[in-house]
């Protein structure tokens, strides 16, 4: 045998004992843990953001422990996920996207469990059936309303809730973002409006015992929701966004006639004078009122489809686009953190750039223009022809 065949065996070899230890590391250490047991310490080990780890949870008690249930983690294999992704489909109905998702945060978790040692192998890796699922090759047209539909349901809702079609439509906010608008963020002189801050339901709420024991979490009453800096941002930072006039004019008028209310520091809430409160005026406006309130007007108005208030912000964006601001600034303003993202998702109601691209190669292909080429770096530029 020659001296690189022996080498090569000699490597063979020593990669095999060691596929050999780690496996039997990982039959002693892990592999034998329950799959909702590992999931569980996977989201108490990484620094995600609350909403992060509120949707991992979530994940967790929707999608993970009605299936598996008391599986080990070691006993995994790529049916297992093939079955569990067709569950979601086919039995809960869920939509491919949710899908996906789900499926991204599970193999978060399963390359956590090869990284400590709990797994030799990763079950998923390799396994491309997942494209099955995955639709961003084919993204979906965006759905928009129209402004007659806009203007109907911003009637028919209560008069202190109006302001947040117009701050979504106008401002191009979340429902979150909307929610939590105050004072401290308008700038009427500047025009601008200051979106650093949102409403999630992601807080810890407060957990009460038997005679105020520590006991399970107690959710409800707000006690999930929470007013915090905006995801990924540090505290003060946010995106300034235009503040058209119609929409300036509005928020003067809720305040003139609804006021503002008044928030004190806390650990789930930011200071500040907010336009929007619950219907007592008791707390911050909750997630549950603004969808009921926003289902009811929508049917009062007489509008069939069903519009969301995600709708709001892509009528926001379409607008801008379609009249020819920048895809830079639309993505700026809609805090969009790559301008692609705004291309990919609003493109088809870009002003037609083919149709340009055509006139512009007719003139010039027809003589109506005359190209002259720069010399020694002069600027391009055009002149009349002289036919």
């Amino acid at each position: 045998m020659s001296f690189s065949r022996k080498g090569q065996a000699r490597s063979f070899a020593v990669t095999v004992e060691q596929e050999k230890l780690l496996s039997a590391r990982a039959s002693v250490f892990g592999s034998s843990r329950s799959l909702v047991d590992v999931y569980r310490e996977y989201i108490g080990s990484g620094p995600y953001a609350g909403s992060t780890r509120y949707q991992y949870e979530a994940s967790l008690r929707l999608h993970i422990e009605p299936y598996f249930r008391h599986r080990t983690i070691g006993s995994l294999k790529p049916k297992d996920l093939r079955g569990w992704l067709a569950w979601m489909v086919e039995e809960c109905g869920y939509a491919r996207s949710t899908v996906v998702n789900r499926y991204g945060i599970l193999r978060g978790l399963l390359g956590y469990a090869v990284a400590n040692g709990y797994l030799v192998r990763d079950p998923s890796w390799g396994w491309s059936t997942i494209r099955h699922y995955n639709r961003r090759g084919r993204r979906q047209t965006v759905r928009l309303p129209a402004l007659a539909e806009v203007m109907a349901i911003a009637e028919h809702l209560p008069a202190p809730y109006q302001l947040l079609v117009w701050l979504m439509a106008g401002c191009g906010l979340r429902i979150g973002e909307a929610s939590a608008v105050c004072l401290q963020q308008l700038n009427f002189v500047s025009g601008m409006l200051l979106v650093d801050r949102q409403i999630t339901q992601d807080a810890a709420a407060p957990t009460v015992g038997r005679r105020g024991r520590p006991g399970t979490a107690v959710q409800g009453r707000g006690g999930a929701h929470r007013i915090r800096h905006l995801k990924w941002r540090a505290p003060g930072e946010g995106r300034l966004v235009p503040l058209p006039g119609t929409v300036a004019a509005k928020v003067r008028e809720h305040i003139r006639r609804h006021g503002t209310f008044r928030v004190a520091d806390s650990p789930n809430r930011m200071p500040g004078d907010y336009l929007f409160a619950n219907i007592g005026r008791t707390n911050i406006l909750m997630y549950a009122l603004v969808h009921r309130l926003w289902n009811a007007a929508r049917k009062a108005a007489g509008v069939s489809r069903k519009i969301t208030p995600l709708w709001l912000r892509h009528f926001f964006a379409s607008v801008g686009l379609a009249k020819g601001v920048p895809v830079t600034d639309m993505a700026v303003w809609l805090g969009h953190s790559d301008p692609r993202t705004t291309y990919q998702t609003y493109a088809h109601v870009l002003p037609d750039a083919r149709e340009r691209l055509r006139s512009v190669l007719d003139d010039v292909l027809s003589l109506r223009t005359q190209l002259v080429l720069p010399l020694q770096g002069e600027a391009l530029h055009e002149t009349a022809s002289p036919c």
